[in-house]
């Protein structure tokens, strides 16, 4: 049976439609900390959620700040799921 949950492409596609826009944010923060990391991406998300359609936050710049840098991605990816918008975590390796 189908899912009645839209999958990532339609929803995707429901964004760029929604928002008109193809808008996809990188989030690559370069902080000192984890908490600075998580308040420079909250921040770009609220400056940008009217326009991107889906934003991308960089695993490996939070992975440096260790146990503290993975709650700060979960925060993350919790608020752009708080704004409505998608989430595309780049966790690419090599």
């Amino acid at each position: 049976a189908m899912s009645a949950t839209p999958g990532f492409f339609e929803a995707l596609a429901a964004q760029c439609k929604a928002k008109d826009s193809y808008l996809c944010v990188g989030l690559d923060p370069r902080t000192a900390t984890a908490e600075e990391a998580h308040d420079v991406c909250c921040r770009l998300i609220d400056a940008t959620k009217t326009h991107a359609c889906c934003y991308k936050p960089n695993a490996a710049f939070f992975e440096a700040h260790g146990a503290a840098g993975w709650a700060a991605l979960k925060g993350v990816i919790e608020k752009i799921h708080a704004v409505g918008s998608l989430c595309l975590l780049d966790c690419k390796r090599g």
